[in-house]
């Protein structure tokens, strides 16, 4: 077995045009034996009563057309939930509605910030909005558990560093600390996010695995969050020796929402 991309972006996001059948052809090429999309679910987006939100319907019909098209690889059915307080009863409906194989959980905006742009970062302050994003994160994860993988917990931080390259991740251990603690008592998988690691340094990557591993973490998925094909798996084998090195033996994969270990080597 190949490990499969968990962090997979289509033309029902509202922020890619990557038809799904390419995906597919990919991981046919590639010799896959899963493949999984996880669309956007950010509702009530800034509080602007907007939601971010893929057609479930259409998208799970055309994922059953596409299994026939493609009965070696195993279609699995995900989504990317965005946090929002006031939505957890929506979340929760769409999740108790939906046969989902895994649900991938982030922040991207809060307190009508929306951290992926450097405007906000600028007007807000730096080390302000870095404070409050990753007490956001933290209040996500202690509110909501309904879930099996924690995304890009550096989106955030990302966008400061793009900003001030002068910025390191330690200086935020201790919030870090905290929201690992937090996924590691509930067994939640960690992701490591190649949108955002590949604007980083790789000493980045190496501290929040090291982190990760001493505070007892096992559980990791690597993925790439295409919008587009050409990043599918895109340096896969770069970080896959990443995580070993860090002391990492295992990744994990959801099928059914159940985890199984995909033993790297």
């Amino acid at each position: 077995m190949i490990i499969h991309d968990q962090h997979v972006h289509s033309y029902y996001s509202f922020d890619s045009k990557q038809p799904i059948e390419e995906y597919l052809l990919k991981a046919k090429e590639l010799d896959l034996d899963y493949f999984v999309l996880t669309d956007h679910c950010d509702l009530n987006y800034l509080d602007q009563n907007k939601d971010l939100f893929f057609d479930i319907d259409k998208q799970f019909e055309e994922l059953n057309s596409l299994q026939s098209k493609f009965p070696n690889i195993k279609i699995l059915k995900g989504i990317e939930i965005g946090y929002k307080p006031n939505e957890i009863n929506r979340i929760n409906n769409i999740i108790k509605d939906n046969q989902f194989d895994l649900i991938n959980f982030s922040l991207h905006e809060s307190d009508k910030i929306d951290y992926y742009f450097a405007e906000e970062y600028k007007k807000h302050g730096i080390i302000e909005t870095l404070n409050l994003y990753f007490k956001r994160e933290l209040e996500a994860i202690e509110s909501f558990k309904d879930y099996d993988v924690f995304c890009h917990l550096d989106y955030g931080f990302k966008t400061a560093f793009l900003i001030d390259q002068n910025l390191s991740i330690d200086k935020y251990e201790n919030e870090l600390s905290k929201i690992m603690k937090v996924l590691i008592k509930d067994e939640k998988a960690l992701e490591i996010n190649l949108k955002v690691q590949e604007v980083l340094p790789t000493k980045h990557t190496k501290y929040i695995l090291n982190l990760y591993k001493s505070l007892g973490g096992k559980y990791l998925t690597l993925s790439s969050d295409a919008h587009e094909l050409d990043k599918f798996r895109l340096h896969f084998d770069k970080y896959i020796k990443i995580i070993k090195d860090s002391g990492f033996d295992n990744l994990v994969y959801f099928v059914n929402r159940n985890k199984y270990l995909f033993k790297i080597s």
